[in-house]
């Protein structure tokens, strides 16, 4: 028996909330966005940002991952994506965050002060 979990919608385009898309899929609605943040697409969805930092995700493309359907990632939306982060300007860094990097650099520092950067792992530092 081939059922769907969703009727696709009649207006071609409709965009649905976090929330909605998690629930559908019976997530929290902090995974897709931050498999967003990390990732630049959830489940090889990619969705729509807001200037007011909201997601919206395609909700035809979500019922096609539901029924089983094949659905490419917008390569070009990752992309842009992971650009968009990489060009982030570190004086907007929340300064928590900015703490956080610090601390965590020094801890690695001090934990093998003689480690190069540059230089993999060797199969024993990898061990410790």
């Amino acid at each position: 028996m081939n059922t769907t979990h969703t009727e696709r919608s009649a207006r071609p385009g409709s965009k649905i909330s976090t929330e909605t898309v998690a629930a559908l899929f019976g997530a929290k609605a902090q995974t897709p966005r931050r498999s967003y943040c990390l990732f630049g697409h959830w489940m090889n969805l990619a969705p729509t940002k807001l200037p007011n930092g909201r997601l919206l995700w395609d909700l035809d493309e979500a019922c096609r991952i539901l029924n089983g359907e094949p659905v490419k990632p917008d390569a070009a939306a990752i992309k842009a994506h992971h650009e968009r982060k990489a060009a982030a300007d570190p004086a907007k860094l929340p300064k928590h965050i900015a703490r956080k990097v610090a601390a965590k650099a020094k801890r690695l520092a001090t934990a093998n002060p003689t480690a190069d950067a540059d230089k993999p792992l060797s199969s024993d530092e990898v061990a410790k």
